[in-house]
């Protein structure tokens, strides 16, 4: 068993990925070695899991990061939630694609972002700008701001983010 922020088991002995049993995924294992290499190097370098991007590589695929909303409700957290279908977007519909979703939690409270799941095509490519988003805790007013450009798969985050703002306030 390691520490979570400084991956450390005992004095100089580290963990990094799956044996941690924080998460098992290739890119955090990589992010973790990072963290145990500063460290290794006498620098203060601390793992910060808030934002893991999870994601599987189907058809379609299937990302998430941070919390769901049900794990936030269970902290206590007032969330806010919207959800949107990726057909709905020009990219959806030249791809011709059906059943997917995008869902976004927000703390109410803060006014920010605190997880996100996709089904959708390029769902891992479109997630990186939501990772960024809960882990900055970006407001949700700013991400409201963002031009997404045309007609791309990330479009379907502007209209989530200007539904999500509405409600946030």
């Amino acid at each position: 068993k390691v520490d979570p922020q400084t991956l450390e088991a005992r004095d100089g002995i580290y963990g990094a990925g799956d044996i941690t049993g924080i998460a098992g995924f290739t890119h955090l294992a990589y992010y973790h070695g990072q963290i145990v290499a500063r460290r290794i190097r006498g620098k203060d370098a601390r793992a910060d899991h808030i934002a893991v991007p999870r994601v599987t590589y189907t058809d379609p695929e299937v990302a998430s990061v941070g919390l769901s909303e049900q794990t936030a409700r269970d902290h206590g957290i007032d969330v806010t939630v919207v959800k949107v279908d990726p057909a709905e977007t020009a990219r959806g519909y030249i791809h011709d694609f059906h059943g997917g979703t995008l869902k976004l939690v927000a703390d109410r409270e803060r006014g920010v972002l605190i997880g996100a799941t996709l089904v959708t095509p390029r769902a891992g490519e479109i997630l990186g700008e939501l990772v960024v988003a809960v882990k900055i805790a970006t407001p949700i007013r700013t991400l409201a701001d963002v031009i997404h450009p045309y007609p791309a798969f990330n479009r379907v985050l502007g209209a989530a983010f200007e539904e999500l703002a509405t409600k946030v306030g």
